[in-house]
């Protein structure tokens, strides 16, 4: 053998070395998943009082009702830098980021729906 070929590794090793880095990669691509699960599922729970709030608002008279949609706004606005940092971890939870975001230019009532849907995938990750 020459002493070139003793210095190269073999085809084996090599893939051996990239079959463990693919695992690798694999394992903590999995992990920051699971942490933006958390992270989308603790910004729901903002956005769960944030829609009961919502609610309750919308079942009383405008002057009643006016804390209740104050207190559902900043529920929101507390919701949305958690949704940021889930979606800087995984693109899938963009869309509660962006609706979240949304939510100081458009009312309330046009994201209810879409924040209930989000927040489902959210709770029900198995769905």
């Amino acid at each position: 053998m020459t002493p070139a070929a003793r210095r190269r590794p073999g085809r084996r090793r090599v893939a051996g070395w990239l079959a463990a880095a693919v695992v690798a990669g694999a394992a903590l691509a999995g992990c920051a998943n699971a942490d933006a699960q958390a992270q989308a599922q603790k910004a729901c729970t903002h956005v769960a009082r944030a829609l009961a709030l919502f609610d309750r608002a919308q079942s009383l008279s405008a002057a009643q009702g006016a804390g209740d949609l104050a207190a559902s706004m900043a529920e929101l606005r507390a919701a949305l830098p958690i949704a940021a940092v889930a979606a800087g971890q995984s693109a899938h939870w963009q869309p509660l980021m962006t609706t979240l975001s949304e939510a100081s230019r458009v009312s309330e009532s046009y994201l209810v729906h879409a924040l209930a849907s989000e927040c489902a995938d959210a709770n029900n990750p198995g769905l």
